[in-house]
């Protein structure tokens, strides 16, 4: 058995600093594969396969031509069948009193790395499958069919209303630190990684329909199941408080915080997807707006308001840069902009905008007089304050494009 191959030299090794006799541990074809003595390693052991056979503990002669011990073999067992054999050498009537209590230490430690290997296999598992889901675009690809497989392994309903959630996290500088060995950073990674991963599965994984994973180091995801009626409702008043508590870990632990963002309700493979990425649309909408809540909701219409810009054709995006070029490069272009976005942030109402931007109703009417002498446009008509808007969001995206 591999498991036991795996960890047959640590069982030694940690056994032995405690028990003052020599230790061996053999395969099920009775060659050992731990020792106290490293240099017996790979030799073969007669007796094991007497043990192996008959499935009793045995006395072990010296026999030096053989290279073999005097002591006591017992078999090792994992699920009623013998995977090796325990050795501990010395006197057999010396040793076999603590043959047993070893016996148990071993056959405990294999279940437990067996137990540690499903654990592992599954997280991979689950990994795959949620790659897989959140990439997934088109209907009747063989993707499907390999996701539909990986969703009855995993006893996944995909039909199931759900909703997504991401989870992104500042990388902490002192693991990305160019200082490092590169196998310390590994290092730190996996080792954040599991410690990030164990603990938002204790916050959200409430039911065996949730999945929480991991998507890259700094991003993590719960596929949320949303088992009644106000399921949703519930999952978005309950943010705040499990944020809390994730934000806490993370400040004592690794001095980083944390953001959420929520997609919308899904009950399909293609809906699981899109939930995934509003979710991703509203943490990029809410990172970039700056807003003192950690926790972005999905909406859609300020969704469609954000991409307005990036959608558009490049010859229709450049007319509309000439069209502000002029604002662009006159020196006040800062507050000229900020003031006629909040001027149409509040509804294009200057008693509104006045008192949210703690600016002058007079101040206002002469900027937005300011901006219309410099554009030629109106910013007394929707339809050129609707040009306008979308021209400075144009440039505002190419500038933060160029790092300007």
């Amino acid at each position: 058995m591999k498991i036991l191959e795996h960890i047959a030299q640590e069982i030694v090794e940690k056994t032995s600093e405690i028990l003052d006799f020599p230790i061996s541990i053999t395969d099920n074809e009775g060659y050992i594969i731990g020792s106290t003595d490293k240099d017996r390693i790979g030799l073969f052991h007669q007796p094991s396969l007497e043990v192996i056979k008959k499935n009793v503990m045995v006395d072990c002669k010296s026999e030096l031509e053989k290279k073999i011990l005097p002591g006591v073999s017992a078999p090792i067992k994992f699920n009623n069948k013998v995977i090796g054999v325990l050795g501990i050498v010395g006197a057999p009537r010396e040793v076999e009193k603590y043959v047993q209590l070893v016996k148990n230490q071993v056959e405990m430690m294999c279940q437990e790395a067996f137990r540690n290997e499903m654990v592992e296999l599954k997280e991979k598992m689950v990994e795959m499958f949620v790659h897989q889901i959140i990439q997934y675009k088109e209907k009747g690809s063989e993707k499907t069919d390999y996701i539909h497989q990986y969703a009855k392994l995993l006893e996944f309903d995909l039909h199931k209303d759900r909703a997504c959630l991401l989870i992104t996290i500042n990388c902490p500088s002192e693991i990305k630190s160019a200082n490092k060995e590169r196998e310390e950073i590994l290092g730190s990674f996996q080792y954040f990684q599991k410690e990030v991963l164990s603990f938002l599965n204790l916050i959200f994984h409430e039911n065996k329909d949730d999945i929480v994973s991991l998507i890259d180091f700094e991003k993590y995801i719960v596929i949320k199941s949303l088992p009644y009626q106000k399921s949703y409702l519930s999952l978005l008043e309950s943010l705040e408080e499990k944020l809390k508590k994730i934000n806490s870990f993370l400040e004592t632990k690794y001095h980083v915080s944390a953001s959420i963002s929520a997609g919308d309700i899904s009950n399909s493979l293609q809906g699981i997807s899109e939930s995934y990425q509003n979710a991703v649309k509203a943490m990029n909408i809410g990172i970039k707006s700056n807003q003192e809540s950690k926790i972005f909701v999905y909406n859609e219409r300020e969704t469609l308001l954000w991409m307005l810009p990036k959608e558009l054709v490049p010859d229709y995006r450049n007319k509309l840069l000439k069209l502000v070029t002029p604002l662009i490069e006159h020196d006040s272009y800062e507050v000229l902009s900020s003031t006629f976005v909040g001027f149409c942030k509040y509804n294009m109402n200057l008693s509104e905008a006045s008192r949210n931007l703690f600016i002058h109703r007079n101040t206002i009417i002469y900027r937005l007089e300011k901006i219309s002498e410099i554009t030629s446009l109106s910013t007394s008509s929707f339809e050129h304050c609707m040009l306008l808007y979308t021209a400075i969001q144009c440039y505002e995206e190419t500038k933060q494009k160029s790092g300007v």
